[in-house]
């Protein structure tokens, strides 16, 4: 007991022992807490970092064409149309089992010599294009509204329901359709919020750059993942359409 002008105050001292025992149960309990946050009751599947990009453990490279990616995720893929949903064209592929749709790239610069025998819209040797971006889709409709083509006639058209059923790691942080941008910052290495388009960016590599949208953008509710974008750096793009095209064609 400590006396004092018009107060007391008791003080309980506790042996050196008691103190280590009390901060080690705190310290298991806060990591057991932060551990339990950044974990998915989905399998994680894709691995993102600034390195790399594996898919149940195979190698993903933006240097290597469709076919390669083809091989790493399968051949259960719908390509896109002439005419059919909206942009959803010739240079478009899907995974609706996966919730993943690739892009590959087209000549901007003479897109005439993408076409098959003359045929507007068509695309010329896909399985040698290059791949310029890789769209996951994160939420099914039931959970959250998720971009999608509005025309009525597609309504029933896989892009619209499809989403990934398994977890992502992201930069170090585990993604799956419940995510929170508060999440992917805290445990995302190097990540950061960019407020205007409501996403979260991964920092800038040298061969690809990945972001989450969440929806909606200017801050409305509920505030979840969307869309899992990762695409090739500008200078690896540019290499690319170099090697393939003989000059860059995308500007």
């Amino acid at each position: 007991m400590i006396s004092g002008t018009g107060f007391h105050v008791r003080l309980k001292v506790f042996s050196p022992q008691i103190l280590s025992v009390v901060c080690m149960l705190l310290s298991a309990i806060s990591v057991c807490k932060a551990e339990s946050v950044n974990t998915s009751d989905q399998p994680v599947r894709l691995v993102i970092t600034s390195e790399t990009i594996t898919f149940d453990g195979k190698s993903l490279r933006f240097e290597k064409p469709l076919k390669d990616w083809i091989n790493v995720l399968g051949e259960n893929y719908i390509q896109g149309e002439r005419n059919s949903v909206g942009s959803f064209d010739a240079w478009r592929f899907i995974y609706p089992d996966l919730g993943i749709d690739l892009e590959v790239q087209g000549n901007n610069k003479a897109p005439q010599s993408d076409w098959v025998n003359g045929q507007v819209g068509t695309l010329n040797d896909p399985m040698s294009r290059y791949i310029v971006d890789v769209r996951i889709r994160l939420n099914p409709k039931k959970q959250i509204d998720p971009p999608r083509i509005s025309e009525a006639k597609y309504k029933s058209h896989p892009y619209n329901t499809m989403f990934a059923d398994y977890a992502i790691n992201f930069y170090g942080a585990i993604v799956d359709r419940n995510i929170q941008k508060e999440q992917v910052l805290q445990y995302g290495a190097g990540t950061q919020m960019d407020q205007h388009f409501n996403l979260v960016r991964a920092s800038a590599s040298e061969t690809h750059d990945a972001s989450i949208a969440f929806h909606h953008f200017w801050g409305q509710k509920p505030e979840l993942a969307v869309m899992l974008t990762v695409f090739p750096s500008s200078k690896l793009k540019y290499e690319n359409e170099v090697k393939y095209f003989g000059q860059v064609v995308s500007r």
